[in-house]
């Protein structure tokens, strides 16, 4: 396998990526590596997408399911004004407005009823609370929008197109995946896919990044960049477990040399250390797309690895390689040396780190929606032309105090 181009400087010190493959992309799809990692990650159910689904998505303006929910309004522990509507008020038969020559949209349970039934089937199935995404993304961005306080919890299908709906990061996902990826085509077509998971909320400590390159784990990055104190004392038991499941699951049966995976650690008091196994939550491209977190990408891209291994790897392949490991017959991830300067390097927020202070608004508050623009997005045609109006008084200095809440 000829040895894949490294990262060049561009103009004014610019890091430019190798070529990202389409082929890449797709391998990080969810349901791509899903099924041959599902011992180590969390129970998942994957529903394929309609085309009817995918232009619902697409579409203007947010048109939810008229039918009777299921779960309990009590259980909803607020009502934002978009989760509170199902559809767009009903249009006064007698205007003469150019939105009565609009066709009205059906809601999900009668545009696409087996996929919403299945929804409904699966949220079930999955102990009545799930957490969405699509091939690659959450719609974590839109969280602000949620029925239940700023998360991704759904106890409905209403929930999740509210979501996706709201989402820049699902948009990304069906539009724009392929962006400044090299222009071979891939190997097999883009198929629009909804994940499930159980919803539950993690330990945000307990959570990493880690980045390799040429099948060697390079960097681990703590991804809430918050100080906690006691992950100081813990690194090293962190440090190995991450390193031990790289190399028992991921470096030699992954299709690509060079990606960055997430993994959560949940605590167990029954383990010695205090830590249960380590859970594979995404796999994420080796691209600028990325977030890298405690790195810097271009430290990353120009990180030696000693021994690169390169492409993909066929069994006679990994088996000769997995053969020539360093590591001790039957030893224990607890007793091996733990050795950052051999790497990964492991970054957490030190205490007094400025990383831990750098954020002086709200994580994704650039994706977020004036309460006002959401309200008149369920409105329709009609909702969204007055709003145009109101918005032209605001800039011309007539607005009458609209922009004083917010949805947060």
């Amino acid at each position: 396998m000829p040895q894949l181009p490294e990262a060049v400087e561009g103009k004014e010190g610019e890091i430019v990526f190798p070529p990202v493959s389409k082929d890449h992309i797709q391998n990080c799809s969810y349901d791509s590596w899903f099924p041959k990692y599902r011992s180590s990650c969390l129970k998942s159910r994957i529903i394929p997408l309609p085309q009817e689904f995918v232009d619902y998505l697409h579409e203007d303006g947010i048109v939810l399911a008229d039918e009777d929910e299921t779960a309990d309004e009590g259980d909803e522990e607020w009502h934002s004004a978009g989760a509170s509507a199902s559809r767009p008020p009903a249009r006064d038969v007698d205007s003469s407005d150019d939105e009565d020559d609009e066709p009205e949209r059906l809601p999900p349970n009668q545009r696409f009823p087996e996929t919403h039934q299945l929804i409904k089937d699966t949220i079930s199935k999955l102990g009545g609370a799930v957490a969405p995404k699509l091939n690659w993304s959450s719609p974590k961005d839109a969280q602000w929008i949620s029925p239940h306080q700023n998360t991704l919890k759904c106890t409905t299908p209403n929930d999740i197109y509210l979501l996706l709906k709201s989402s820049s990061f699902v948009s990304h996902d069906l539009d724009h995946a392929f962006d400044d990826c090299s222009p071979a085509p891939p190997s097999r077509p883009f198929a629009p896919i909804l994940v499930l998971r159980p919803f539950f909320i993690p330990h945000p400590a307990l959570e990493f990044r880690c980045f390799v390159k040429h099948r060697a784990l390079i960097g681990i990055s703590q991804r809430d960049l918050n100080h906690y104190a006691f992950l100081e004392g813990i690194r090293p038991q962190l440090w190995r477990k991450i390193k031990t499941f790289f190399r028992e699951k991921l470096r030699l049966t992954f299709p690509d040399a060079s990606f960055v995976f997430d993994v959560y650690i949940p605590e167990n008091s029954f383990e010695k250390d205090g830590l249960g196994r380590v859970r594979l939550i995404d796999i994420n491209p080796w691209a600028p797309r990325t977030d890298s977190l405690l790195f810097a990408w271009q430290e990353l891209l120009e990180k030696e690895v000693p021994k690169p291994l390169y492409g993909s790897i066929n069994q006679e392949a990994r088996e000769a390689i997995a053969g020539d490991e360093t590591v001790t017959e039957g030893e224990d991830e607890d007793e091996a040396e733990y050795l950052p300067e051999e790497g990964p390097e492991f970054r957490i927020i030190e205490k007094d780190d400025p990383a831990a202070y750098n954020f002086s608004s709200p994580m994704y508050s650039a994706h977020k929606l004036p309460k006002e623009v959401v309200d008149a997005s369920m409105a329709g045609n009609g909702g969204l032309r007055e709003f145009a109006m109101q918005w032209k008084e605001i800039t011309e200095g007539r607005g009458d105090g609209i922009w004083e809440h917010t949805t947060r």
